[in-house]
């Protein structure tokens, strides 16, 4: 058995069928298997991960994405309120 092969391991996820539709687009236009693409991906984004964190760029983007969920979750409430009083 190739040694390569038996370090590998087999990673599934479920995805909308409009972008699996999409993975099997671009797959057939690199003229790639689509399970490579996804691979390639992956890796690829890993590496940008992976650099963002050493930077400490990672952890602020995720502070702000978190920032913006909970403004979304204040904006909300707020547009619920009749009155002043209701804002405390």
């Amino acid at each position: 058995m190739n040694e390569d092969k038996k370090l590998q391991t087999t990673v599934a996820f479920r995805c909308p069928k409009d972008l699996a539709d999409r993975l099997e687009k671009m797959a057939e236009k690199g003229d790639i298997p689509r399970s490579k693409l996804i691979l390639n991906m992956v890796e690829t984004m890993l590496g940008y991960l992976e650099v963002t964190e050493k930077v400490g760029v990672l952890h602020l983007a995720m502070l702000i994405r978190d920032a913006g969920d909970n403004l979304k979750d204040v904006a909300k409430k707020w547009r619920k309120k009749q009155n002043i009083s209701d804002l405390t």
